[in-house]
Parts: structure tokens; sequence; C-alpha cells
């Protein structure tokens, strides 16, 4: 039975491999991995089972062992080298002027390729930095622009609700937000109330969105009128969740009632 292996690189970038039949391996086992042809270190978070049907399309990712003692040392010999290698990378961006931030600079298990990640308002030539830094440190150099949301993902932090932000933790994939969100849940529109640490709409925004246009389907709208127990009147409020519209009537008294008793 062929397996599908989660597997978690360096604090955040996910790659599913395939895991071989004949290999033990379980959740939270540490591994060296093949990631089109680059060897890296990670840990299994997750094991599925994708049957026969599930055949190698050429280089796919696949897990080669699991890791042993000698491995792990390499990694945390690593870990060492990358802080090394990010002070040169920084060093030659300020060099050649790149108008470019460095989010992480690693090696691969190997050292035979050293990824760095970076966020950039424009477009950047790095010709020559790549160049340098080959030469340098004897390893293919491999840049990787990402978004504001990817970095945030990267660096961490709390979010409002007192937890570690969702993009650092466990969403890696990021859904399309707008206002459109945040109006369908009666959020304020205040930019600082609705934003997440990266500047963009809080991916929160999306978890609930259909929920929330599912149960607002039998809630009238502000000002439309209305009957209920205590006379006529017009909506000037609800809540979506709990089921209720507050009712403003005609002879100017306010009352709040559920929706079901509105006619």
């Amino acid at each position: 039975m062929i397996r599908n292996a989660y597997i978690e690189i360096d604090d955040g970038f996910h790659v599913v491999c395939e895991s071989p039949p004949d290999l033990a391996i379980h959740e939270e086992d540490m591994c060296i991995v093949n990631v089109d042809g680059i060897m890296e270190y990670g840990r299994v978070k997750k094991l599925t089972e994708c049957g026969s049907a599930c055949k190698r399309e050429g280089e796919r990712s696949h897990v080669v062992r699991c890791a042993t003692l000698q491995d792990q040392a390499k990694a945390q010999e690593n870990a060492l080298m990358n802080k090394m290698a990010a002070e040169t990378s920084l060093a030659k961006a300020k060099q050649h002027g790149l108008d470019m931030c460095l989010v992480r600079v690693r090696y691969s298990f190997d050292r035979a390729a050293l990824i760095i990640t970076f966020t950039a308002e424009k477009r950047v030539d790095f010709r020559e930095m790549i160049k340098e830094l080959a030469e340098e440190l004897h390893a293919r150099i491999e840049m990787k622009q990402i978004g504001v949301r990817d970095e945030a993902g990267i660096i961490g932090g709390m979010g409002p609700c007192g937890r570690s932000l969702c993009c650092c933790t466990w969403l890696h994939h990021f859904e399309s937000i707008n206002a459109k969100t945040a109006k369908a849940q009666k959020l304020s529109m205040n930019p600082a109330a609705i934003s997440g640490s990266c500047g963009r709409l809080r991916c929160c925004l999306r978890f609930e969105y259909d929920q929330y246009v599912q149960m607002s389907k039998g809630i009238p709208r502000d000002g439309v009128k209305v009957e209920c127990s205590a006379g006529k009147g017009h909506v000037i409020s609800s809540n979506i969740i709990a089921q209720r519209v507050k009712v403003q009537l005609d002879d100017g008294r306010m009352h709040e009632c559920p929706v079901s008793e509105l006619k």
C-alpha cells in the first residue's frame, strides 16, 4: 500500500512525499526526503494511504529513509551554517544595493542548495548576487520571492485571539479574502480591526464566512418593515449567530426578539 507523507521542513515549509510501502515510518518521525532532486530533513506530520492507484509520476518527491543519529547531528550543524549563510547573503544584498528583505536563508540537508526566501516591492535583479554567493558558498542558489502573508507565516507572532498565527501553525494554503467577508459578519470596517499582522485582511474572516451567509438568509436586512409581538416597526440591527433582531417600533420603542417571531 503506497502512502503519502506530509512532511514539515524547517518550521513552515510543507511538502507531500510518497512513502515506500516497506518503510516503517510513523507520524512525528524525523526523516530524509528527496524533493525535486534535493535532499531535505523534516518531520512527518501526517500519513495517508492512497492505494495502488497512486503511482509515481516522474521524479515525484519521496521519503528516502528515517533519520539516523548522524542525520540529526548534521541537521543541527546545518542550523548553524544557515546563520552564517544568512549573514553573507545580507551583506551581498547590501553590497549590490538590492531593495529586498531576506525572510529566511537555509541550506538543503545535503548543502547542495541554498534557498533564499525574500520579499520585495519591485522586481529585483539579483543575478550578480547569486553568482558571487555560489562561488563563495559552493552551493546552488535558489531565490524565492514570497508575499506578505507567507512572510507572516514564516516569522510568526500572536493573533488578537491570543494564540499563535494560523498561518504559522496549520494554515498553509490561503484563500481569497475581501471586504465582503467582513461585511457578511457585520464586523467593523476599520482596517486596524480586521487586518492581521501582515497588514492584509485576517485569514480567520474566511473560516466562518459560509456559515454566516447561510444563517443570514432568513434574517431581514436593516431598514426592512416588520411586525412582531410588540407591534410594527423596522429592523435596525441583527445578531446572525443568535438569530435575533432589534426592531424600532413605530411609536419609538426598541424591541429585541428572535427572527422566528417576525412577520
